[in-house]
């Protein structure tokens, strides 16, 4: 640590490195009836709401961090924005880019206010933001992480959210450390991680996926997991956990960039490049593509001989 004042700075703002001291909750969560849920961006070039029981949005698209606030007053008003079904179960999504998450921490004292909104809005569940552990800086700013997660998943909690816990790890002490925490806190039913970056590379994919299987095996219960990133993570963790969620985002990107699933097989998709004119045209692709995919991702991970856990 070649600078001491930044050191007692993080280690003040957060009460000290341990996990222990984060405040208990009561727990929020109850186990979504839902495998796959997509990941929608934005309403642009569509009508139509898209039919669906769930959905997932990124935090950073509900929540305005310039203001401190919520940028819709109503369920009605969000659904509309972004164009979903006003009776689906919505789930908020902390994974993201350092510069889109971090500005949550920096509301500060404004974060008590915008939790009460998201609670007013009938969020379903949200996934902890997902604060980045860093091969190239000092192992003190990824204890700081740690932490932050830590309390951030306890503040949604406090302010009746049902919060998926976000156990970001780079190291085995890191999944130890979550193991212990998810053990000694059985107010948590549901963990989230994501395979999209250091995790998602196939020569680290595998100590990401038992530092997860240890994090199971020692709650000493059932637990929930919300994934995003590589889908093929899916079947080895259905082994060890009681539901894997997936939010998947390639049946929407895909529409954006205007391709159309196509069957190839039971489970196999392919994209075919397709020309729009109309809104309604964007509409019914979307549909189709949200279809495709969940039938896709069922049929290669959820229908296989692989049971879930039960415990």
């Amino acid at each position: 640590m070649k600078n001491p004042l930044q050191y007692v700075d993080q280690k003040r703002e957060i009460l000290g490195f341990d996990l222990a001291n984060v405040p208990r909750v009561t727990g929020n969560y109850q186990s979504l009836a839902h495998y796959i849920v997509p990941l929608i961006y934005h309403r642009t070039g569509r009508e139509l709401p898209v039919p669906g029981s769930a959905f997932a949005l990124r935090l950073h698209d509900v929540v305005d961090f310039a203001r401190g606030e919520v940028r819709f007053g109503t369920r009605k008003r969000l659904c509309e924005a972004f164009k979903i079904d006003l009776s689906a179960d919505l789930i908020l999504s902390g994974v993201d880019h350092d510069e889109r998450i971090e500005p949550w921490w920096d509301l500060q004292d404004r974060r008590s206010h915008v939790l009460r909104q998201l609670r007013d809005l009938g969020i379903q569940l949200v996934t902890a933001p997902n604060f980045s552990l860093l091969l190239d800086k000092p192992r003190t700013d990824d204890l700081h992480a740690m932490k932050r997660i830590a309390i951030v998943w306890s503040e949604f909690e406090q302010n009746g959210i049902a919060c998926a816990l976000h156990v970001n790890s780079r190291t085995l002490k890191d999944f130890e450390r979550w193991s212990d925490f998810v053990r000694q806190r059985s107010e948590i039913g549901v963990i989230s991680y994501e395979f999209i970056t250091g995790a998602g590379k196939k020569a680290r994919r595998q100590f990401h996926i038992e530092g997860l299987f240890k994090i199971a095996q020692n709650a000493g219960r059932p637990l929930d997991i919300i994934v995003r990133g590589d889908p093929d993570v899916i079947a080895h963790l259905r082994c060890h956990f009681h539901n894997v969620i997936y939010i998947d985002t390639t049946a929407y990107m895909k529409t954006i960039k205007r391709q159309r699933a196509r069957r190839s097989g039971n489970s196999k998709l392919d994209w075919v490049t397709t020309r729009t004119k109309v809104s309604s045209e964007v509409d019914e692709m979307l549909a189709h593509n949200l279809s495709e995919q969940s039938l896709s991702l069922r049929a290669r991970y959820y229908d296989q001989d692989t049971a879930p856990v039960q415990r």
